[in-house]
């Protein structure tokens, strides 16, 4: 990429647009071999997947992925208390990934559902030594400076574009401190850069260089 890429930290979709640098989110039962073998990559086991899974099998399951060079981060990974899965079980499957996480030395792509306030404790009780990324950011503005203060990094994907409280959070927002993704949505991460610029009222390509030295300083 002879120009600076839109970075695409977290999508559920393979892009070969030269571009675009995007993170694949690889899910249980999904193989690597369908993607580009230079194609970065994050994978993690979802606390949708935990009944898939024994935790027993977790070291198994991850080591033989995150070997791959092209695996770059472990995720997206966390807590959720929408779900019927046991929160004790949630818990200790995260645990046990943030452990990969500080094995590897590699970044964490964080999901988390109404379970920020034991986010932030496991946070203090499992440092990694590696940049949390708290994927599909729309809380308060409150909630952003509290994880800001734990050192996280903030992901903003679809819903920047219409939620009007969402982008007075992400004005407030420091640049050093933000990625944009498309998640699972059929949408071109230029259209979120456009939206992201303008709400900070900057041009794009100072955006996609910030986001680009965010991305260098954590990966």
């Amino acid at each position: 990429m002879a120009s600076i890429p839109y970075i695409d930290i977290h999508t559920h979709q393979v892009d070969s647009d030269q571009e675009i640098l995007s993170i694949i989110n690889m899910s249980i039962g999904e193989s690597i071999n369908e993607l580009d073998r230079n194609q970065a990559y994050s994978i993690g086991i979802h606390p949708w997947d935990i009944e898939k899974l024994e935790i027993d099998s977790i070291d198994i399951y991850l080591k033989e992925f995150s070997a791959n060079k092209s695996n770059i981060a472990i995720g997206e990974i966390g807590l959720d208390k929408l779900i019927s899965t046991d929160f004790s079980i949630q818990e200790k499957f995260f645990t046990a990934q943030l452990q990969l996480a500080k094995l590897t030395q590699k970044p964490v792509i964080i999901h988390c559902v109404k379970s920020q306030e034991e986010l932030l404790k496991i946070k203090q009780a499992n440092e990694t030594g590696t940049t949390w990324i708290f994927h599909g950011y729309n809380k308060s503005l409150q909630m952003a400076k509290d994880l800001l203060k734990f050192g996280f990094f903030l992901s903003f994907g679809e819903n920047l574009l219409k939620n009007e409280n969402l982008q007075k959070v992400f004005r407030e927002v420091p640049l050093d401190k933000i990625f944009l993704e498309t998640d699972d949505k059929q949408i071109d991460i230029r259209k979120i850069y456009q939206k992201a610029a303008e709400i900070k009222g900057i041009e794009i390509d100072v955006l996609k260089e910030q986001i680009l030295l965010n991305y260098l300083k954590c990966f």
